[in-house]
């Protein structure tokens, strides 16, 4: 078998959040303050509703990106690095077509395509069947920090289209609009250097994990075994963590608890793919992408 790791790769992580909004849609803060409040950001997108808006202003955020929410009456999506001529005629009509036209014209312009906050029952939410006739995207947004469980988490999904085959990464953000939803999930990316090329790169590689305040500082391969080693330090190790990984169908492959920092996992050939969840006490977690388990 072979396990295809992205995050056999060099370099150092950085952090940032691709999905959020400043009033020059539906947020209440303007570009500036949004900037001063991910001011320790590595990276940040801001993705207003229908439109792109401009990023001139002062700011200590290193790279930033252009970006746009998609926001029909039904499922939302994300573009980041989207090309200026789709703004020409634009509708965000519901279709499948219509969607796919921006997510194709985005990753054409070397950009990513995210369906957004897909099990937000109440409103702007995606079936999987839409999920699956969606042909092209780059990911699904499994943690969105508006902040309920129960519709904000979508591991369910992400499982399912994993399963049915699709190599699609998993993202956190914050959708942030208001005071107190800013810095609750985000991205660490595994980068050569802090550039819009180089962290869209390794975006569309999977080299990066969802973190709501937890980390992996490796996770790599020898032979058949997964070995991951958590975020470490004095303090870090100290406490009680709740690592598990996960296979095709969302079965649960592999549970370690305790006060460990290193886990390691044979594959069985059989699983499809591993991802891993590790949570400290305290509720701070990790999510990895997925780890393809393929047949010679």
């Amino acid at each position: 078998m072979r396990i295809a790791n992205p995050y056999d790769t060099q370099g150092s992580w950085i952090r940032g959040s691709f999905h959020n909004h400043t009033n020059n849609s539906d947020g209440w803060f303007s570009l500036e303050t949004v900037y001063k409040m991910y001011g320790d950001y590595d990276f940040l997108a801001i993705s207003d509703h229908d439109k792109i808006t401009n990023l001139d202003g002062e700011r200590n955020i290193p790279t930033v990106f252009e970006a746009i929410e998609v926001s029909s009456r039904k499922p939302h999506m994300l573009l980041v690095q989207p090309p200026h001529s789709i703004m020409e005629n634009y509708s965000n009509e519901f279709t499948i077509d219509n969607y796919q036209r921006f997510a194709n014209a985005t990753l054409d312009n070397g950009g990513i395509c995210v369906l957004v906050h897909p099990n937000r029952y109440f409103s702007n939410f995606w079936t999987l069947e839409d999920m699956l006739q969606m042909e092209r995207y780059t990911g699904v947004e499994v943690y969105n920090g508006d902040g309920n469980i129960e519709y904000d988490i979508a591991f369910d999904k992400w499982d399912a289209l994993l399963t049915a085959g699709r190599r699609i990464w998993g993202f956190g953000n914050d959708d942030s609009h208001v005071y107190g939803q800013e810095k609750q999930a985000w991205n660490m990316v595994l980068v050569e250097e802090n550039s819009r090329e180089a962290i869209l790169k390794a975006i569309i590689s999977g080299s990066f994990y969802v973190s709501t305040g937890f980390g992996f500082d490796s996770i790599r391969t020898e032979g058949n075994k997964i070995i991951i080693d958590l975020k470490s330090n004095e303090l870090l190790d100290k406490m009680y963590k709740y690592v598990t990984l996960f296979g095709k169908d969302g079965r649960v492959l592999h549970e370690v608890t305790g006060r460990t920092k290193h886990i390691e996992y044979e594959c069985q050939g059989d699983e499809g793919y591993v991802r891993v969840s590790a949570y400290i006490e305290g509720g701070y977690a990790a999510f990895s992408q997925p780890l393809f388990i393929e047949a010679d």
